[in-house]
């Protein structure tokens, strides 16, 4: 005869199988979902005293006392074809930028937080999409 707590173990031993089971049918598509795998607008603003991040370069910068302050904006992680682009700040309006890359250069005599965004269109499908990220220099995050 079977006791309460031979079910018990059994029903936990089943239990783990199955979530084993399905955790590793889950896994590729979380692998799919990583950082880098999707389109995304990288940043990096100099001077900085701290290094950018590979995936999303570092968008803010505390550095102090320089005269001004350089941001680098690039569209990365787009499938391969023909794309149009459009650049806009939030402090200047429609930018001067055509390509996946655009610079912003800023005073370094107050803190700045600009919204900058890009419109970016595939020529061959007409797909566009929208990708923004805030410029963060000597103030708060």
């Amino acid at each position: 005869m079977k006791t309460i707590g031979w079910t018990l173990a059994n029903t936990a031993l089943c239990a783990a199988l199955a979530l084993t089971a399905v955790g590793s049918a889950v896994a590729p598509a979380a692998a799919q979902a990583q950082i880098g795998l999707g389109p995304r607008l990288w940043c990096f603003v100099s001077p900085n005293d701290m290094p950018g991040d590979p995936n999303f370069g570092r968008c803010a910068s505390f550095y102090p006392g320089s005269r001004s302050y350089r941001a680098d904006l690039e569209v990365r992680g787009l499938p391969a074809g023909s794309y149009t682009y459009v650049w806009s700040s939030e402090s200047a309006g429609t930018l001067p930028c055509s390509t996946q890359s655009c610079t912003r250069t800023y005073r370094g005599d107050a803190p700045v937080s600009d919204l900058i965004s890009v419109t970016y269109t595939n020529l061959a499908t007409g797909e566009s999409d929208t990708l923004a990220d805030t410029v963060q220099i000597n103030g708060p995050i």
